[in-house]
């Protein structure tokens, strides 16, 4: 495993604001639009303030256990076979994440740039260098986030600035779309949109100092967020009433608005290069974590040989959706839903059962 606990808080803070953050750039909005119509903007506010309470629990109890990730921490709290179940639950929860967010990217890329080229073609070059990007370890990969961090986020800001002149503000209302209700019981079911924050706490031990860890991944947390809504507040004051609920990827359709004058054309591939480059990243990062969870699960300290069976996986299982809306609408939807409770109750019984145990008063 190539992880010695050198990485800083600047390469936490990139590892989470690219695999969080890259939500603004994704087919989530299309998702929370469905029910919430023009008030989805507001959504990942609300499943923010549902689930991060409960992270901040689990980081409370990995301070207090020290020299344990998500998965010893587990198993140690609640025994070995009790914890191995549960370990293998957020793994599964992990894997399908993965599967079915890289399906979603896939079909983008197909969709957008290359539509006579086959699913599966692209899908296998794809997974391929995000295969070889894993490899390098997570050390390396840690220092490369931070060193892309810069011009990834440059591109988003440009974004944003060449966008404004389309803006209509009076497209925000009604501020709560659907109604209010509505939007407090979606923003509730949809909060394991932040999964990803649980998946990265395996890498708790692998900054310099825990502390490092703990400081990159909550700053880079409340960035991530506050770029998630202002890109989402962007989409719905670009796009009307109507259209937002079905438009599948916003962020490609925004930047066709962006042009330079007549001399320059196809501006949106500029950004396209830049998207790709964070999706990499974003795909890099995750099937690493994730097969980081599969060998604390079963003590399997040198788990890098994992990523080219995991990597296959989930190529032959993101195929096995028929087209992108039901990846998206049905399947993906779904899973969001069954892990939202998981990933807001665990941490507290967690806290409970080391309360109960004497653990917190060593």
């Amino acid at each position: 495993m190539q992880n010695n606990g050198f990485l800083q808080t600047k390469e936490i803070l990139a590892i989470t604001l690219i695999v969080i953050g890259s939500k603004l750039a994704d087919s989530t909005p299309a998702l929370l639009a469905q029910k919430a119509q023009n008030g989805f903007w507001l959504i990942p506010v609300i499943a923010f303030v549902c689930i991060f309470p409960s992270f901040l629990i689990m980081l409370y109890l990995l301070n207090r256990y020290q020299h344990k990730n998500m998965i010893e921490l587990i198993e140690t709290i609640t025994g070995k076979w009790v914890g191995k179940i549960i370990g293998l639950l957020l793994f599964l929860f992990t894997f399908l994440t993965l599967t079915l967010n890289s399906r979603n990217y896939v079909e983008q890329i197909k969709l957008l740039y290359f539509p006579e080229s086959p699913t599966e073609i692209i899908y296998l070059i794809f997974f391929g260098i995000v295969f070889f990007g894993a490899k390098r370890g997570f050390e390396v990969i840690g220092y490369t986030s931070w060193v892309a961090l810069p011009i990834i986020k440059l591109s988003a800001a440009l974004v944003i600035i060449l966008i404004m002149g389309n803006i209509v503000i009076q497209r925000v209302f009604p501020i709560f779309g659907s109604g209010l209700p509505i939007m407090l019981s979606e923003g509730v079911k949809t909060t394991a949109i932040f999964a990803e924050l649980f998946f990265l706490l395996i890498a708790y031990q692998s900054a310099k100092k825990t502390q490092m860890f703990t400081k990159g991944v909550i700053i880079a947390s409340i960035i991530a967020i506050l770029e998630i809504v202002l890109f989402y507040f962007v989409y719905i004051t670009v796009f009307d009433y109507n259209s937002i609920g079905k438009i599948a990827f916003p962020f490609h359709d925004i930047i066709q608005y962006i042009q330079f004058g007549e001399f320059f054309t196809n501006i949106e591939t500029i950004f396209m290069v830049f998207w790709l480059f964070a999706a990499y990243l974003k795909f890099i990062i995750f099937i690493y974590i994730t097969a980081w969870i599969f060998g604390e699960i079963f003590a399997i300290r040198n788990f890098e040989p994992l990523l080219l069976p995991f990597s296959f996986l989930v190529i032959m299982i993101g195929l096995l959706p028929i087209n992108s809306v039901t990846n998206e609408l049905v399947l993906h939807e779904s899973l969001i839903t069954i892990m939202s409770p998981f990933l807001i109750i665990l941490p507290v019984l967690l806290w409970i059962i080391a309360l109960v145990k004497g653990d917190l008063k060593r």
